[in-house]
Formats: structure tokens, sequence, C-alpha cells
């Protein structure tokens, strides 16, 4: 027994010479490389090297004070350390794969200020594992699979917390306590389903980052306007569309502010007063016009308007933004000249720019730093209806050499047609799909290489119903219908008619042969017609 406690003595003392760190810190350090696939990780570790030169380690006389993995590909359960880290102050596990449950190793580092786990997988309740880590000015937990017991409760024992992410959690409301937290400067409770309680937060007046992202709000909550030390708000992915911004009007400190995801069609006067705006994002809305309004923001930097309504030529009021270094315009429907002062930074994908267009912007040989203009859209959607058995064509406009054609079936699966129209000469019941055309050029020019895929907008091949779709001497016609659409039938009584939309919503009622549908959007549709044999269903098109 003597010569193996003499034996561990000597190998405590060579390590602990050998390496910046002592033993037991570098095995525990080791164990976490091992239990979460370290030969895996994005950053790997040389074991042969001392520790002060692994990715994500910092050590500070003889201790290690900080373990930074985020985003590093760690996989397994939560890692049970074998020692405890005596002066570690930050842990960062965040945006890897890890799951199971937290260790109660982790309730020993009680020097810990700053802990972050967020966006795992991980489950049960955390509270009793972190509680005993009073000295944590940090807490990051969101986006994992935790369920909080009492989350008010958990709350009250952090007093001096800076950083607090209860991201994806379940809560319906903000948490009481949270109004306790004076000196919190950044809040997360993005993709919870919250609408009430938001006057705990008119509080937390040293705010200068909130994340009230992917909940149910229909505006900016009124209790925010305290917050006037707010530099960046994420309001995105909720319920706006109109009278959503008065409590703008006071956040003029707001460098940072995102709107995407909502359903506003304009954009809010309010703006006008956020003159030290550096980033602005209105992607994902129903914006069209009212650029002018824009043109106060003198510090704005960066400027999202994706996947909105914007047509024609490039709005050119934006143009007048001075420090403007980036916009994107990507999923408009964008055409015309493209202007030559464009910001350094130009997305103008997915628009329906033309060949000619963009190589007349190209052969101008602006210096920029990225503009990138493909692909391209062009057409509109269209649906042709067939019968079984029939021929048919599905068109798109483009044609000539100088493109290369590839057809997909279902948005995504290639076909082998490569021709400028898709042709069917007998079709089956496995041909009624949608289908998209790419045609892609190339085009050497004196500085530069020019290369586009435009797609045409999906093309959709549905049954005629009208001629051949007969169940139970039931027809139903025309199809596609644009005022009327008509039931047929020479042995049946009908009972009653439904019709749905295709994810299942019942539209309307009706008892009658004849049935109105001018008052529906352009559409496809389930009608439902019971009779006494039963229901029987059929898909048409409102055009």
């Amino acid at each position: 027994m003597k010569k193996i406690l003499f034996f561990l003595f000597i190998s405590q003392l060579f390590f602990s010479q050998k390496y910046s760190i002592s033993f037991a810190e570098r095995a525990a350090l080791v164990n976490l490389y091992a239990s979460t696939s370290g030969e895996q990780w994005s950053q790997t570790w040389d074991l042969e090297k001392d520790p002060k030169y692994w990715y994500g380690i910092k050590i500070k006389n003889g201790n290690v004070t900080e373990i930074n993995l985020r985003g590093n590909a760690l996989k397994g359960n939560f890692p049970a350390f074998v020692s405890p880290f005596s002066k570690l102050q930050k842990l960062d596990l965040s945006s890897n794969q890890l799951e199971g449950e937290i260790t109660p190793s982790l309730s020993s580092f009680t020097t810990l200020v700053r802990l972050d786990i967020s966006n795992n997988r991980l489950i049960g309740d955390p509270s009793t594992t972190i509680l005993p880590l009073f000295n944590l000015k940090e807490i990051s937990v969101g986006n994992n699979q935790f369920i909080f017991s009492d989350i008010n409760n958990f709350l009250q024992n952090f007093s001096a917390l800076e950083v607090l992410d209860l991201s994806h959690i379940g809560l319906n409301a903000v948490p009481q306590k949270i109004s306790t937290l004076t000196k919190l400067q950044s809040l997360n409770l993005s993709n919870n389903t919250i609408s009430q309680n938001f006057s705990n937060l008119s509080t937390l007046i040293k705010l200068t980052e909130l994340n009230l992202s992917g909940n149910q709000l229909t505006k900016i909550p009124t209790d925010l306007s305290s917050l006037t030390a707010l530099n960046s708000l994420d309001v995105s992915h909720n319920l706006f569309s109109t009278n959503y911004s008065s409590t703008l009007s006071n956040l003029k400190n707001l460098e940072w502010l995102s709107l995407a995801s909502n359903q506003i069609t304009t954009f809010p006067t309010e703006l006008s007063q956020l003159t030290k705006l550096v980033h602005l994002n209105f992607s994902d809305n129903q914006i069209s016009g009212g650029f002018g309004s824009l043109s106060v923001l003198k510090s704005l930097e960066q400027l999202y308007l994706d996947k909105n309504l914007i047509t024609g030529s490039f709005p050119s009021q934006l143009l007048q933004l001075d420090q403007l270094q980036m916009i994107s315009l990507t999923g408009n429907q964008l055409s015309g000249e493209i202007p030559d002062e464009i910001p350094a930074l130009t997305f103008l994908d997915n628009n329906r720019f033309t060949k000619q267009e963009i190589k007349n912007f190209i052969l101008k040989n602006k210096v920029l730093a990225d503009f990138t203009y493909s692909p391209q859209r062009y057409d509109e959607i269209k649906t042709i209806s067939a019968t079984l058995g029939s021929t048919v064509s599905l068109p798109q406009s483009l044609s000539g050499d100088e493109y290369q054609f590839t057809w997909f079936k279902d948005l995504s699966l290639k076909t082998p047609t490569t021709t400028e129209s898709y042709n069917i000469n007998s079709v089956k019941e496995e041909d009624y799909s949608t289908y998209t055309c790419e045609a892609y050029t190339f085009e050497i020019l004196p500085k530069a290489l020019m290369e586009i895929s435009f797609y045409r907008e999906p093309v959709t091949l549905v049954k005629d119903l009208a001629t051949s779709e007969v169940q139970s001497g039931l027809v139903v016609y025309p199809n596609p219908a644009t005022d009327f659409i008509h039931i047929k039938t020479s042995k049946l009584d009908i009972e009653k008619v439904f019709i749905f939309d295709l994810a299942g919503k019942l539209i309307m009622t009706e008892y009658k042969k004849d049935i109105n549908i001018s008052h529906l959007p352009s559409a496809n549709y389930i009608i439902s017609i019971k009779t006494y044999d039963g229901v029987k269903s059929f898909k048409f098109i409102k055009k």
C-alpha cells in the first residue's frame, strides 16, 4: 500500500511539473474530452500538449479559469466532471448536441460566474444543480427541453444576474421574479408563448439587449417604454400587422432592431425617432413600398428586406442612406436596371432580373465586396389540369442554346428531362405533382464569369375532375372553376356539401348542386359530398 501511495505521489508531482495545471484538473478535462466524442469535435485537443494550448481552455496561476467549447460538436450525455475546478469562472458548452440531465457534479463549481449550456438537448429540471452556484452573473439554459418546477423560486436566488436566457422553456407569461433582477443587461425570452405580465420587465432599466422573438405578441408591449437603455431589440416571428409600434418612439438608443417574420405591411412612423439604428431587419413581411420613410436613418449600415412584396425597379430611396454597407432584397420581384450606387454588400438573388440586366451591371466593373444575383426567378405560378392517360406539356418561357435545362419534380427530385418543356405522353397517377425548371447559363465577360440559374415558379399538374373523375355517379365541374362549381348526379340525392382548404379547415357548407365560390381566394380545395351512400371527396382548383 505504501508503494502505491508513493507511486501516486510521484505521478502527481511529475504531472504537476510537466503541465501548467494539476493532475486532477487535467484528468477532468481529459474525461470531458473522452465522454463527449472529443476526436469528432470541430476543434480537437492534442492530449500530448500542455492544456494551455487546448482549444477553449484558459488557465491562470495554475488553474483552469474558463472552458469555452461553444458550438464545437460535443456529443453524448452531459459530462460528469470527475474533479471540481476550484477557480473556474466560465463554463460554456452551448450550441452542441449534449443530452440527458445536468450532472450533480456541476454544483461543486461554486466559483462559476458565467454558465451557458443553451442550445443542446438537455432534459429535466436544472434548478437543484444550478442553485448552489450563488456567484452566477450569467445563466443561459434556453433552447433545451428543460421543465422548471418553480421558475420564480429559482430566479429569486440570483439577484446579481446580468445575463439570463430562458428561451424555449414553455413560458406563457413573464416570470414575476424577473422584476427583481435589476442588474440584468441581457434577457432572452424567445420561442415561448408569452402574452402577458410584461409589467415585470419595466424595472429592468439597465437592460441593453432584449429578445422576445417567437412569442404571440400583436404589438410591442407598452411596458418596455421605460427600458430606455435598450440598444438591441428582437421581436421577430410574432403576430404584428398594424398599430404595433407606438413603444418604439421611447427607445431612442436602439442600434439593432428586428421585426422579421411578422405580417407588417408598412414601416412604422416611430422609426424616424431611432436615429442611432445601425441594423434593421424587416425580412419576411408584406412590405411593398414606403422606402422614403427610412431616409432619416442616417446611421443605418445593414438593412434586410428579404421575402417581402417589393416589385418593379430597385427602390432608389434606399440609396440615399449614406452609411449603408449591406442590403438584402432576396426573394422579392424586382427587375430592371441595377443602380450603380448599390452598397458594397448587395444581395438580389431570387428576384426577376433578366440575364441582360445582370450582365449590364457586371460590365460596369463596380468594386463590390459581395454582389449576389443567382438564382433568379421567372414566369408565374401555374396550374395545369389533365386527365389520366392524356398528353400534356408543362411550359416555361426561356429558350435558346445558351441555356441548359433541368426539370425537378416535387421541387427537389431531379428528373431526366433536359428539354425546354416537360412532356408527358400518357399521364399516370404519380405524375400529378409540382414541377420546376432550372435554366442555367454562363458567359465569360472581360473581367468576370457570369453564372446564373433561372428557376421558373412552380407549375402544378392536377387531375381534371370535370371529364373523367366520376365516383358512384357523381361529377364535379368545371375544374378549374372561377365563379360556380356544379355537381352532377344521376342516382344519388345530395344531403350536404362541405368545402375544405388543403389544411383541413372547413371553409363553407351547402345543400345544393350549384355552389357560388366567387368569394374564395385562388387556391386548391377539397369538396366533400354527402349522400346516403356515404361521403365522396374531390379536389378542385379555384382560379
